[in-house]
């Protein structure tokens, strides 16, 4: 995990207060600073999903069942 941004002002970490989803795989990260309220936003690329324990419950279909 990256390390939580530092305000040049008030020397203090900023805390996370909201993730949305950006483009291309990228989300939007705001973090405020406790002391003056400053927000920085950083873009960062999103995690990739694990995939390998996916399970399905239903059965795939067949041509011409309906």
């Amino acid at each position: 995990m990256a390390a939580v941004p530092v305000c040049m002002t008030c020397n203090l970490e900023r805390t996370l207060i909201s993730i949305k989803p950006g483009r291309n795989r990228h989300d939007v990260r705001s973090y405020e600073c406790p002391r003056c309220h400053d927000v920085f936003r950083l873009v960062v690329q999103r995690e990739p999903l694990e995939s390998d324990e996916l399970v399905f419950d239903n059965p795939p279909l067949q041509a011409g069942a309906r």
